[in-house]
């Protein structure tokens, strides 16, 4: 464990997320994900810091940081739109990325994911898409790609996997996984793209010229790695051993 020289109390740190399963999700009104294994591990590993989850949304993240409500945001980049705020992030701790799907219809292959348009695109609300340039804006999604913005991810892959219907739905390849592992008769059903639209580099977001510096928190991860715990939390969550990353 990363201990403190003197007996002073830890400084509290407060880590904000928004639904994005399987780092975060809500389930019968818990909070249950990665994010919250992983600040687990984080208090146990030393005592400088308490980290503590605060909750926000996909479209409130900004002004809630603005506003104070929390200081670190796991698993983001800062090219989600946040390079013009008093952010900096860590070493890469994950990779990861988002794919197409399709209904899986007779004699249907990769071929249908060549060319998105004319379909409608299933994606999430406040979720920053590389197809879309980045760009969250609603109407700019839909006229310009026909894009359909949720808020329920299982919801997107069921209306896939339920009807053909020329449209596409775009999800995170750790979720996919675990609602394979949930639903498997769903991977009958469910065309995957082989392509990426996004590569995914997780990376932890803090605030600027804070007690916990970029270095101090790549040094408390670095530790974790090297113990195997890390492993172990991406392990249980069925990510690819090809997207963890050695500290």
């Amino acid at each position: 464990m990363i201990s403190q020289s003197n007996f002073a109390a830890p400084t509290t740190v407060k880590v904000g997320g928004y639904l994005f399963p399987p780092f975060i999700g809500q389930y019968k009104n818990e909070i249950k994900g990665i994010t919250i294994d992983l600040i687990k591990l984080l208090n146990e590993s030393q005592d400088e810091f308490l980290f503590k989850f605060q909750l926000t949304s996909s479209k409130r993240r900004y002004k809630d940081y603005e506003n104070g409500e929390y200081d670190l945001l796991f698993f983001e980049n800062l090219q989600w739109g946040w390079k013009d705020y008093d952010m900096e992030a860590s070493n890469v701790i994950l990779h990861g990325g988002e794919v197409f799907i399709a209904h899986a219809a007779k004699g249907r292959t990769q071929e249908y994911f060549k060319d998105i348009s004319g379909k409608k695109i299933l994606g999430i609300l406040g979720y920053h898409y590389k197809f879309a340039d980045f760009k969250t804006d609603r109407e700019y999604l839909q006229t310009k790609f026909n894009v359909e913005l949720r808020t329920n991810h299982e919801s997107n892959i069921l209306s896939i996997s339920k009807r053909d219907l020329p449209q596409l739905a775009i999800v995170t390849k750790s979720l996919l996984t675990q609602y394979f592992k949930k639903f498997p008769q769903a991977k009958e059903r469910i065309l995957v793209s082989n392509e990426l639209d996004q590569k995914y580099e997780h990376t932890i977001l803090l605030r600027s010229n804070k007690q916990l510096t970029k270095d101090k928190l790549n040094q408390i991860l670095k530790s974790l790695s090297e113990s195997g715990k890390l492993k172990k939390l991406w392990d249980s969550y069925g990510i690819s051993p090809k997207d963890q990353v050695e500290l």
